[in-house]
């Protein structure tokens, strides 16, 4: 198999910035790649090197501290040939196991175009892959009217009924969003591992909206005499941080092509076999190759999907072999798979409760009817997840989405469960 290396070019408005070491950088300078102004003028490169070692151990959790990665000399040199063929400054680099990439952070100086260093580079042999870095946005708003009857998501997809067969017990779903409250009372417990990879610009974790949001929809408690129950109240989730928010306490929440792709790569490793990802933004080449990687690891990946009149915003549902999810919408057809997200009742930090709204949480709704399908057969495929999902499908009135519990009952007689 070709491994590849990537890297990474970053045009910032000033050149004074301090250069990182040849491995991953410090925390400043990892805020600086973060920082959302500069997105534009992020680019990723990448070619190919039969050279990199792919059984190294060395985990991307650690990629705040120096010294963690290894690059090979080969590498190593091709990238510092291309840092002075072009005039751009080498600024970090780490591997990207999981697929064999080899990422390098660059920056360009401001009396040079962006767009005419990607022209120029997509003309040298030794690259084949030259993109921008792309930004991705959390699917979920927060509503106003907190006194519509509670859950009514699990009414519609029948959860009730579903869970007499399954509730998610021993499947582990991996979720990249934001961080979560894991001290909620719905989620104590509930969270097996956590982690964040945009600690230097997001330093916190338990006060994250939209994570703490997607993790009660999926695996909130049940029978505990508080709150709510969650669509697999006996899943677990490894939380991974690889989106930061857009202000302070804000259900809108930012990621970007770096921390989502230390965040799958990771996530591939995890051993869970459910990727959720209530999110959306602009196809992407390096997370096509380590979300395909990921489906090449069995891992069902389910994703928000804003629909077709938002293309721009489509990936990575619009990635074949990812189950896209769009929020019911009262009164109109849905195409494709869809579950209730308008005003649904789940979790936020400190222990509080709101109504939320949004693919987003259509998206956590399906993860977790998976988990259960994953219960009766764990070794549930995508495509036998996507076909019993769509045979569930059904109108009701002003819903048209997926009901868990024929989804589950259909696949229970299927396997011939008790």
């Amino acid at each position: 198999m070709r491994t590849v290396t990537c890297l990474a070019l970053l045009s910032l408005f000033s050149i004074s910035t301090p250069a990182l070491s040849l491995e991953l950088g410090s925390d400043n300078d990892l805020a600086t790649l973060l920082n959302v102004n500069n997105a534009e003028r992020l680019l990723l490169v990448g070619f190919p090197d039969q050279s990199m070692n792919r059984s190294q151990n060395a985990s991307p959790s650690s990629y705040r501290h120096r010294g963690s990665y290894r690059t090979t000399s080969w590498s190593k040199r091709i990238s510092d040939d291309i840092a002075e063929e072009y005039s751009i400054q080498k600024l970090a680099e780490w591997p990207m196991t999981e697929i064999g990439v080899h990422c390098i952070v660059y920056l360009v100086p401001n009396d040079k175009s962006v767009p005419e260093v990607v022209e120029n580079l997509s003309h040298n042999t030794n690259i084949s892959i030259v993109q921008n870095m792309h930004l991705y946005k959390t699917q979920a708003t927060t509503n106003d009217d907190p006194y519509l009857k509670l859950q009514s998501n699990m009414r519609d997809m029948q959860i009730d009924e579903a869970h007499n067969l399954a509730t998610g017990k021993n499947i582990t779903i991996a979720m990249i969003d934001t961080g979560v409250d894991f001290t909620h009372p719905d989620l104590t417990d509930q969270i097996s591992q956590h982690e964040n990879f945009s600690a230097s610009i997001s330093s916190g974790f338990e006060n994250d909206q939209h994570g703490t949001a997607i993790a009660g929809i999926m695996v909130a408690k049940q029978n505990n005499k508080t709150g709510i129950i969650g669509i697999a109240p006996d899943a677990n989730v490894i939380a991974y941080k690889s989106c930061w928010p857009a202000k302070e306490n804000s259900m809108e929440a930012i990621c970007n092509s770096f921390t989502l792709s230390l965040a799958i790569n990771t996530a591939i490793k995890s051993g869970a076999k459910i990727l959720n990802m209530s999110l959306g933004g602009p196809k992407d080449t390096f997370l096509e190759e380590l979300l395909k990687k990921a489906q090449e690891n069995g891992i069902i990946i389910v994703a928000a999907d804003e629909g077709v009149d938002k293309k721009d915003i489509r990936f990575p549902a619009s990635l074949a072999g990812v189950i896209g999810v769009q929020s019911t919408k009262p009164g109109s057809e849905q195409s494709g798979i869809a579950a209730p997200g308008i005003k649904i009742l789940t979790t936020l930090p400190h222990g509080t409760y709101d109504f939320i709204s949004g693919s987003s949480i259509a998206t956590a709704e399906v993860s977790g009817v998976i988990a259960l399908l994953m219960q009766l057969k764990p070794d549930l495929t995508y495509a036998e997840a996507k076909t019993f999902l769509e045979k569930s499908s059904f109108d009701k009135g002003l819903f048209t989405g997926i009901n868990a519990n024929t989804a589950v009952s259909n696949l229970c007689k299927s396997i011939h469960c008790s």
